[in-house]
């Protein structure tokens, strides 16, 4: 994936955490730090398995890697081509 593409999916972790209701401003920001819950975690999971397929983003991996920078990697990382798609 090109720097591009990888900011495109950190973007869309932006704009949906920002639909979450959660105030997400840069690439650090971390999830829980600003207020994500398990159910956001739930939700989180489900509209990026919508956008780029099915196991996208573990939810496990996810309590590990909850920057924005880092769910964009997840995505990334397992959704291998379907993430440029997005």
């Amino acid at each position: 994936m090109t720097a591009p593409e990888q900011q495109a999916v950190q973007g869309w972790v932006l704009d949906e955490l920002v639909a979450l209701g959660l105030p997400a401003r840069g690439a650090e920001d971390d999830f829980f730090a600003i207020g994500g819950t398990s159910m956001g975690v739930v939700r989180l999971v489900s509209r990026a398995e919508k956008e780029y397929g099915e196991d996208c983003l573990p939810a496990d991996e996810l309590y590990e890697n909850s920057t924005v920078r880092g769910i964009a990697e997840l995505i990334v990382r397992h959704a291998g081509g379907a993430a440029a798609a997005g």
